[in-house]
């Protein structure tokens, strides 16, 4: 099933990619931000577990009471295990944790190594020739950071969640969102479609990790994900009748001096 997640990658590479035949990037500078988006999946990966654990510990009052876990793991395994039971079964999750979670490890985390990486991929390529360009390369990013991160969470998942992820390709759509606004940056200089390049993709994403994650607190919240996971879908699908509407009229096809 991982192949359909595959499909659907290569597909919107070639959205993407095709309006570029008569211009097309660097083949060097096309490497980078395939690079750029994979490079963005492994630190991802790797920073998620302690950014996850540091929340955990917040919110479960650790660093409040540490004299207690201190006492628990030098008890014994058993003890600590019991100390975290307790806290856990204190601790019943709640919205507002599950927003300040998703914020960190999933918006922040995520689109902000999406940024910065590919920023850094087209810094000295000379890419960015015009605003369509901007949402190319942010895009590109997106699709390898979804499709890699897909076959990461694609192994021993099940066929509905593959295929729910699969066809939500979000990242894309938040590609296209933040590059739309960074070439209107480029093209006004004014610095606040630099910060909503990165604050729209950041709040969507956070949010509708949040209320996926939600989805057991309530009838209210299993509606908001339910909502959340479809509105994943029609976002992405509207992304890609954007850009095609985008490529038909030439509408980004605005040089941006740098």
């Amino acid at each position: 099933m991982i192949l359909i997640s595959l499909a659907v990658s290569f597909f919107l590479y070639w959205l993407i990619l095709h309006d570029k035949k008569n211009d097309p990037f660097p083949k060097r500078g096309l490497l980078r931000l395939l690079i750029a988006g994979a490079v963005s999946v492994l630190l991802a990966s790797i920073l998620m577990v302690p950014i996850s654990g540091m929340i955990l510990m917040i919110r479960y009052g650790v660093f409040k009471d540490i004299s207690i876990w201190m006492q628990a793991v030098e008890d014994g395994s058993e003890a600590l295990a019991a100390l975290i039971q307790e806290t856990v079964r204190n601790n019943p999750p709640t919205f507002f944790f599950n927003l300040i979670s998703m914020l960190f490890s999933a918006g922040l985390l995520e689109e902000g190594l999406k940024y910065l990486t590919c920023r850094i991929a087209v810094r000295k390529e000379g890419m960015i020739r015009t605003w369509m360009d901007s949402a190319a390369v942010f895009a590109v990013v997106g699709i390898t950071f979804e499709m890699l991160e897909n076959v990461l969470y694609g192994v021993g998942s099940g066929i509905v969640s593959i295929i729910a992820r699969a066809l939500a390709p979000a990242h894309f759509a938040f590609g296209v969102v933040m590059g739309y606004f960074y070439g209107k940056y480029l093209i006004s200089g004014e610095k606040k479609y630099q910060r909503l390049s990165v604050a729209i993709p950041v709040t969507l994403h956070t949010l509708s990790n949040a209320f996926a994650m939600s989805m057991d607190l309530g009838p209210f919240f299993h509606v908001l994900g339910t909502v959340s996971g479809i509105s994943r879908i029609v976002l992405s699908l509207l992304a890609v009748m954007i850009v095609i509407r985008w490529q038909k009229n030439r509408t980004l096809d605005i040089p941006i001096d740098q």
